[in-house]
């Protein structure tokens, strides 16, 4: 993969440069919000489309204090008692990205790729943290021992030219079938919430998370933890895909959606939590943290293969999840937030070929599977 922006190379006569810059972190917007600064939204930050022209409305943030501490679910085994002082700012610049895949050759070895029906393995804990600690909350979470998502009726929607109202009906119709196969995994653990909302966007859009300009670095969608509310710059999907690689739309949502999962279940505030101790580990994390999220991706992409469908594209499948996304061996250590794009593939299809949550407790496994 040797275009900056995605899987397909670089346009016609002109060599590849270097990716595109990363937007900075967003700012938190202030709270409560100034008056008119934002029209009401649903009042349980339920879905919410939003589209050029409407682009103002901005939907309920929730009420003040939300996300004032860690309160994870409750454990089978027993209560998780944590305590977090001093978390309210870290939640509400909660923000995570998908980005573009970084600068990677048409050289670039890709011996240690895996097929799709090569990576499966089910993470096994080798440390005994203290219980009901954070870290013992990332390595044993209960998310981990659900079943497969139940199978989707979730045929794709044409792309067509990748327009804004093509892109909207697939974002819509692929939304629902991620709530419909998370939905009952949330209920299992006891976590019956509003489902997430969903922004597409092609003009400048205000969030809890910041503001966002279209085309801007190369976020192609990020999901914000402070609003409950994907957002996907329309574009930036167009320019880094074309209409044609529709996988990478699903997996771009997925994954994104997989952020939503870690709020959901705890996972995201155990994190923070974590990182208060354990300062010098946060870009390891933070990688742990996104290739989850593209693990949980894979999951889903599991329960849609006989519908969108993916049963004769496998090896689509496989380029795409590994070529499209993260940061790219060039890439300096201190700035790699998402795995590099091998790192990427391999959870993606971890996820895909294990067929349940299992497969994606990044936090068990060795720093080799989390480069």
């Amino acid at each position: 993969m040797s275009s900056p922006y995605g899987y397909g190379g670089p346009p016609q006569g002109r060599p590849p440069g270097p990716p595109p810059g990363i937007l900075p972190p967003p700012q938190a917007a202030p709270w409560p919000p100034q008056q008119g600064q934002y029209a009401p939204g649903p009042m349980q930050g339920g879905p919410t489309q939003q589209y050029p022209g409407q682009w103002a409305q901005q939907p309920y943030y929730g009420p003040p204090g939300h996300f004032n501490g860690f309160q994870p679910p409750r454990k089978r085994g027993g209560p998780l008692r944590l305590i977090l002082f001093g978390f309210v700012l870290l939640i509400f610049l909660g923000v995570s990205f998908a980005i573009a895949s970084a600068l990677l050759g048409n050289g670039t070895d890709n011996t240690a790729d895996p097929g799709v029906t090569g990576p499966s393995i089910v993470p096994t804990p080798t440390t005994n943290p203290q219980k009901g600690s954070a870290e013992d909350y990332l390595l044993n979470a209960d998310v981990y021992r659900t079943g497969p998502l139940p199978e989707q009726n979730c045929p794709a929607a044409n792309l067509g030219s990748g327009s804004l109202a093509a892109q909207k009906v697939y974002y819509q119709r692929l939304f629902k079938c991620l709530n419909d196969a998370w939905r009952p995994v949330f209920h299992e653990l006891g976590q019956d919430k509003p489902d997430p909302g969903l922004v597409v966007f092609d003009q400048p859009v205000q969030t809890a998370c910041g503001n966002f300009q279209p085309l801007s670095g190369r976020v192609l969608a990020f999901y914000c933890y402070g609003n409950q509310v994907m957002y996907v710059d329309v574009q930036q999907m167009n320019k880094a895909f074309g209409p044609q690689e529709d996988l990478a739309y699903l997996m771009t949502i997925a994954h994104e959606y997989g952020h939503h999962v870690q709020g959901v279940t705890g996972l995201f505030y155990a994190r923070a939590v974590y990182l208060q101790d354990h300062p010098d580990q946060k870009l390891e994390s933070s990688r742990r943290n996104e290739l989850q999220a593209s693990c949980f991706g894979g999951v889903f992409s599991k329960a849609v293969e006989k519908s969108y469908p993916l049963t004769n594209r496998l090896d689509e499948f496989k380029e795409q999840s590994s070529n499209s996304f993260g940061e790219s061996p060039d890439t300096p250590e201190d700035e790699r937030t998402h795995g590099l794009a091998t790192s990427q593939g391999f959870w993606i299809q971890n996820g895909f070929n294990i067929g349940a949550n299992k497969a994606c407790d990044t936090f068990a496994v060795s720093a080799d599977l989390v480069k």
